[in-house]
């Protein structure tokens, strides 16, 4: 029989069963209220603030319906639209970057929302401009960072015991154990880890026997202890034993949740489909409909032909330093495969002093003597890929996509790695998944693209206009955080 000690499970104030039960904790569950309780009291603090400070600037009466109103329609489109998303589980507070990032494009939603609702009603003129703009405008600042506050709260709270989530213990294979964290059954699961009991691999005949004795140390202890959950994580392919477990389980009135083992969990990531009382895995999505083809276009037409306008005097200044750095056109042209394998003349600004196009291709590698002193710049900050919002806007392009690499590359990877080619049913991006979750610049080993392709192909199968505004927001801080070469 295996049995795994207490400590070390629960953090640092969790030595007895006891403690989980304490009054003063608050539910893991209940922290989703929480933030949304302290999302509208800040959004309207925000609102009332702001319009005070203006009214006492301009010597002018305190509007304080007007400024309720205003606050409440913004802290309820908030709400709602963080809601919808899903973006009040815990778990999801917990990841600081995506809450940001998804927090800035939920306040610019409640935003327009505010505005569309000051002109149906036509009160445009009983409203400051100015007062609401400053809201808006600082709301960007404030929202975002209460997600920063929430996440590290919720992070040490828990560490310190103050927040719980239901008392629970696992039971299963070592192999299968072993990738699970306390991270996972709090976040994850929203379950505070007692105890693990875990089955030995020996021989068929004692692992038999020692696996009734695990089972039945298992009940004894939940029973004590009053846990309120079991988890299982142990290989779906072990029926027989697998039917013994529930069948000894039974015998307990409380919840058993099953983790997907190694060889089920890849498969889970990908979306479900209903079709009468079955559920399917959709393990390759159709091409994007029109609907979904029209959001995604009229997009890259907003954010290209804006960065466009606005970035039209930058575009000319390094132009010149290009000029002046080094001999050479200012624009670097190479081929690539785009939506459907078809090829396309990629735009970049010329960073190095060669042009190379041609069956064999090297990567720009660190300390590249390749590259211009203007170009080690222009890559580190990324805005060598500038001209590629002229791609986007000619349709070649998208501004969220799989990034192309050179025909030659293409040929070389396409035979190495299996689901290469799927790249290609979407148009390629200027920005995308891979390069935001940490995959961005060079790929010297093989596994380094896999892991690429990997996040690539994710990223084709859980398209929606939603996750590209988000990698769009996300790659401002991945530059900042990053600098390629």
């Amino acid at each position: 029989m295996s049995l795994s000690a207490d400590e070390g499970r629960i953090g640092p104030k969790a030595g007895g069963y006891a403690a989980g039960l304490s009054a003063s904790r608050i539910g893991y569950g209940s922290t989703a209220l929480m933030f949304a309780a302290a999302d509208v009291v800040a959004i309207l603090g925000l609102s009332m603030v702001v319009s005070f400070l203006f009214s006492e600037a301009w010597q002018e009466s305190f509007d304080l319906a007007r400024t309720l109103g205003i606050g409440i329609a913004a802290s309820v489109a908030f709400v709602l639209t963080t809601q919808a998303r899903g973006l009040y589980k815990p778990w999801q507070i917990a990841r600081v970057s995506d809450e940001v990032s998804a927090a800035v494009v939920n306040w610019t939603f409640a935003v327009l929302f505010v505005g569309t609702m000051i002109f149906c009603l036509k009160v445009g003129n009983e409203t400051s401009r100015l007062s609401t703009g400053t809201f808006a405008a600082l709301g960007f600042i404030v929202v975002p960072s209460l997600r920063w506050f929430y996440a590290l709260w919720l992070r040490r709270s828990i560490a310190a015991g103050a927040v719980a989530g239901r008392s629970a213990i696992v039971i299963g294979d070592e192999k299968e154990l072993s990738k699970l964290t306390h991270d996972d059954m709090i976040f994850g699961l929203g379950l505070t880890e007692r105890r693990r009991f875990i089955f030995p691999t020996a021989g068929a005949e004692a692992a038999a026997t020692s696996v009734q004795d695990v089972l039945k140390s298992a009940l004894q202890y939940a029973r004590q202890h009053r846990v309120e959950e079991i988890v299982l994580a142990m290989p779906w392919s072990d029926r027989a034993r697998l039917d013994e477990v529930r069948g000894r389980l039974r015998a307990l009135p409380i919840p058993v949740k099953l983790l997907p083992d190694a060889s089920i969990s890849p498969l889970l990531n990908a979306p479900r489909v209903e079709f009468g009382t079955s559920v399917a895995i959709e393990m390759q999505r159709a091409p994007l409909s029109r609907v979904e083809l029209t959001q995604k276009r009229a997009l890259d037409i907003a954010v290209s032909a804006l960065a466009l306008t606005v970035l039209l005097p930058l575009f000319a200044m390094i132009a010149l330093l290009i000029k002046f750095d080094s001999k050479g056109p200012v624009i670097f042209r190479q081929r690539r495969n785009g939506f459907g394998g078809r090829e396309f003349t990629i735009f970049k600004f010329r960073s190095m002093t060669v042009m190379e196009d041609g069956a064999e291709i090297t990567q720009a590698q660190k300390n590249d003597k390749r590259v211009t002193r203007i170009g080690r710049v222009l890559r580190a900050t990324s805005l060598d890929e500038l001209p590629q919002v002229v791609n986007v806007l000619f349709g070649h392009m998208s501004i969220v996509g799989p990034r192309p690499h050179a025909i030659a590359h293409d040929d070389a990877y396409s035979k190495l790695i299996s689901g290469y080619a799927f790249r290609h049913h979407v148009k390629p991006g200027i920005t995308g998944w891979a390069q935001v979750t940490g995959l961005r610049g060079e790929t010297a080993k093989l596994e380094l693209m896999e892991r690429r392709i990997e996040m690539d192909l994710w990223y084709i199968n859980n398209w929606s206009i939603w996750l590209d505004i988000t990698i769009i927001l996300k790659t401002f801080i991945e530059v900042l955080r990053k600098q390629a070469y």
